[in-house]
């Protein structure tokens, strides 16, 4: 009896083991197909935009070429770290907003309203980053004009409130949501 005590303990073990490789496996994978959503579009215009900067102001060229790649960094760093501050989260939606404004002109402004007490918080990477992405591409991109973003990071009795909003027109087919999903099993 001791001996299958010992041996089903064992196995047990093993079995654990096992399981959490392959969870923490499938969480690697999951992480990978994160990197890869890294949106190729975004970076072709943002390095071809800072080209045609260089020759008008090579000043403002060599700080978007310093935000993208501290943007890049942010996006590729935020593996190692579980959860970041609002602070450094809107730090990095910053510059990409900026570097979004080369390629818009003045058809994209946007405002970040925030609460400094808030700023500590934390909050999964890449999240207001995500949905500023969206609010540019199915918002912004979308109206001849251009138009606003805004960024709101407030709080709502004992909850976080996060809301970016922006004046574009809603269209019927937005894709199949895949950023918003990773966005959702994140906070999760």
């Amino acid at each position: 009896a001791l001996y299958l005590i010992i041996y089903f303990f064992r196995n047990y073990k093993k079995e654990e083991v096992e399981k959490w490789k392959l969870e923490s496996s499938l969480k690697d994978a999951e992480l990978i197909a994160l990197k890869a959503q890294i949106n190729p579009h975004f970076l072709f215009n943002a390095l071809n935009n800072i080209r045609a900067l260089i020759l008008e102001d090579h000043l403002k060229a060599r700080d978007m070429v310093s935000h993208l790649s501290e943007l890049l960094r942010y996006s590729i760093q935020f593996s190692t770290n579980e959860k970041v501050t609002i602070a450094e989260e809107l730090e990095s939606v910053n510059k990409y907003l900026e570097l979004e404004s080369i390629h818009y002109e003045k058809r994209l402004s946007y405002q970040i309203l925030s609460n400094d007490n808030l700023m500590r918080y934390k909050i999964p990477p890449m999240l207001i980053q995500l949905m500023t992405e969206n609010a540019v591409k199915h918002g912004i991109s979308q109206v001849k004009n251009g138009g606003d973003i805004l960024i709101s990071v407030g709080q709502e009795g004992e909850d976080l409130s996060l809301e970016v909003s922006n004046t574009g027109k809603l269209k019927k087919d937005l894709g199949n949501g895949i950023g918003l999903r990773n966005a959702t099993e994140r906070i999760r």
